[in-house]
């Protein structure tokens, strides 16, 4: 039996949209006892400790593999892009409502092509139109919502900056080296720099009732350990801007768990939004839509 091998790239991109959009619930409902970076540095030191967990199952890997400089070196840089975005994001929890959160991050949509332009990437007209009908409907997505908070969204904003820069550092890199040694250091390197971040700006680093971990837990595991090690993994394989449009469908499912857990209704205007966020990712994967990548380093 044949596999077709863009229908599984792009279900296993769907499935990460799915469970970072659902993801946002354990954030939003950890910061009732941890403070965002060390929340940051908990579900992402699990996150790590649940790929080990799976490494070790499947047989361990090689000392020669984890000893590779240039792997520990890119991957402590897609840490840090992690980490600013994680934290960004984290932070404007705090200030406006999960949907906005989820709308607003899926920006990157937009930053993807424009930042990739400048790196060698090129488009086809169908591609700009499947992101253009995307970014309108996120437009009208996040318009709908009346819970607008100008801190909140800025910082959400600032965070997809960075979630576009790691897509495409994985994009660009991720083939030439071993991509779970690659997801480990980077999950590595985002919890050591929540920690140092939540020892100097926190009061603690590790919740005070027991009770305070089951979100960091459900998030490190689901969301870092299992969603984040399919992106690095799938980013091999894939195309950028296709990629991320697929990828910003979390905010449809962030607004959905918003609904479901926090009771945040949309209107008809966001309902018409995440419609055309759907046919735009449709748009833009139709046949000779594939688009054609230049020669360009990333530094």
């Amino acid at each position: 039996m044949r596999v077709n091998r863009p229908f599984v790239i792009n279900s296993v991109l769907l499935l990460i949209a799915l469970i970072w959009g659902f993801g946002f619930v354990p954030q939003r409902l950890g910061m009732d006892y941890l403070g965002p970076a060390a929340f940051n540095a908990l579900r992402f030191g699990i996150g790590a400790l649940t790929l080990v967990l799976f490494l070790m199952l499947r047989g361990g890997i090689s000392i020669a593999v984890l000893r590779n400089a240039d792997t520990f070196k890119l991957g402590s840089f897609l840490g840090l892009l992690l980490f600013f975005g994680a934290t960004f994001q984290q932070v404007s929890l705090q200030y406006t409502s999960l949907a906005n959160v989820a709308f607003i991050s899926g920006l990157y949509v937009i930053i993807v092509p424009i930042v990739g332009f400048f790196l060698g990437f090129r488009y086809k007209l169908i591609v700009w139109g499947g992101g253009l009908m995307a970014m309108v409907g996120l437009y009208l997505m996040t318009e709908s919502n009346g819970e607008i908070a100008f801190k909140g969204d800025s910082l959400a904003l600032v965070g997809a900056v960075f979630w576009a820069l790691h897509l495409l550092a994985l994009a660009r890199q991720t083939g030439k080296h071993n991509q779970l040694v690659l997801a480990l250091y980077q999950f590595a390197a985002c919890a050591t720099f929540s920690g140092i971040g939540s020892l100097i700006f926190e009061t603690n680093l590790l919740p005070l009732e027991s009770k305070g971990y089951l979100w960091p837990a459900v998030n490190g595991v689901l969301v870092v350990g299992i969603a984040y090690t399919l992106q690095v993994l799938v980013m091999k394989h894939a195309e950028p801007f296709a990629a991320s449009l697929i990828l910003s469908l979390e905010a449809v499912f962030g607004a959905l768990a918003g609904y479901l857990i926090f009771s945040e209704r949309l209107g008809e205007a966001a309902l018409v939004g995440a419609i055309m966020m759907l046919l735009g990712c449709v748009l833009a994967q139709l046949p000779g839509s594939q688009t054609r990548v230049e020669s360009k380093p990333l530094t």
